[in-house]
């Protein structure tokens, strides 16, 4: 594998004009609005030119890659970061740190861990996160109707998880052994903290995702998820199944007839990855025939018996 440098700036291009829907699917559900994007070409970032807009407070999304990482700066300038981004929805902003670890870099770079902050100052979060001598960043052109901003992907950063220490900064700890325990402020002391999106699940355990219909619920899957329903499995209609010997089967030829156990009128089957799920009636769609679902079929539950020593013994 190549190493995490400014030399796999044209693969993570190519990941992101690649995966360009699923990119602004991320941005749009985390930042309340429709957005579209658009990534430019890699440049270089010079500590003493950082963009002007870093100056300012902003969203960071940092990503650990290995023993470096990635920083996603977005400057609140931009227009685009709603209200309470300054006191976030954590879950939002959780998410969007999960789903942009996996398709703003490549395959071989995505990200094991990740979050998200809203920073006082960019530019301070991003020298204390340490960047590499040699850094470089995609610029990346969010639009939302007439409005547009630019947020900066950059890398190799060395201590991308790194909790800043900024008079004007407040970050809840990262979860990992390693990283140090940090108290916030109390408000009285910190009038303009960073609040940290911790590393958590997409919904908090017991709560429900809520949706209109199925379509709608699907749109609200994490890109992840989604990735799941891209794998493809065989869809099998069986109409009937019969055992015989080899002798019987080297006797088939043209004109012979194969008797089943199964009455005509009876159901079909439907199995999926040879489980079987459903059974219904042929229909004719067309000049081709297809299958009336009329029942589910809940699947055959396996299990192994626990009892004291495992005997191996399947219940079926």
């Amino acid at each position: 594998m190549a190493d995490f440098t400014p030399d796999i700036a044209d693969d993570v291009l190519a990941t992101i004009r690649d995966g360009n829907e699923e990119v602004a699917g991320a941005f749009s559900r985390a930042l309340d609005g429709e957005l579209s994007v658009a990534a430019g070409d890699a440049v270089p970032i010079i500590d003493d030119a950082l963009p002007e807009e870093w100056h300012g407070p902003g969203l960071v999304v940092a990503f650990a890659v290995g023993e470096l990482g990635a920083l996603l700066l977005l400057p609140e300038a931009s227009g685009l970061l709603p209200d309470w981004c300054a006191e976030p929805d954590t879950s939002k902003l959780a998410t969007l740190a999960q789903e942009l670890g996996i398709v703003l870099l490549p395959e071989a770079f995505a990200a094991g861990r990740s979050k998200t902050a809203y920073a006082g100052k960019l530019s301070d979060s991003f020298q204390e996160c340490e960047p590499a001598e040699s850094v470089t960043a995609v610029p990346i052109t969010l639009t939302r109707g007439e409005q547009s901003g630019t947020a900066h992907l950059v890398w190799p950063i060395q201590k991308p998880l790194a909790e800043t220490s900024d008079a004007d900064v407040a970050e809840e700890a990262d979860t990992t052994d390693n990283a140090p325990a940090v108290t916030a402020p109390s408000p009285e002391d910190q009038p303009t903290p960073v609040s940290a999106a911790p590393e958590t699940p997409l919904q908090p355990p017991g709560q429900r995702i809520q949706y209109t219909d199925l379509d709608d619920g699907i749109r609200q899957l994490p890109t992840y998820a989604k990735s799941l329903l891209k794998v493809e499995v065989p869809v099998t209609v069986r109409l009937a199944t019969t055992k015989q010997s080899v002798d019987q089967i080297l006797k088939l030829g043209p004109g012979s007839i194969l008797q089943f156990d199964k009455r005509c009128e009876e159901n079909l089957e439907l199995e999926i990855g040879g489980q079987t799920v459903a059974e219904g009636e042929v229909v004719k769609v067309g000049d081709k025939f297809g299958l009336w679902i009329t029942a589910m079929t809940v699947p055959e539950e396996r299990f192994w018996v626990v009892n004291g020593k495992r005997t191996g013994t399947r219940v079926q």
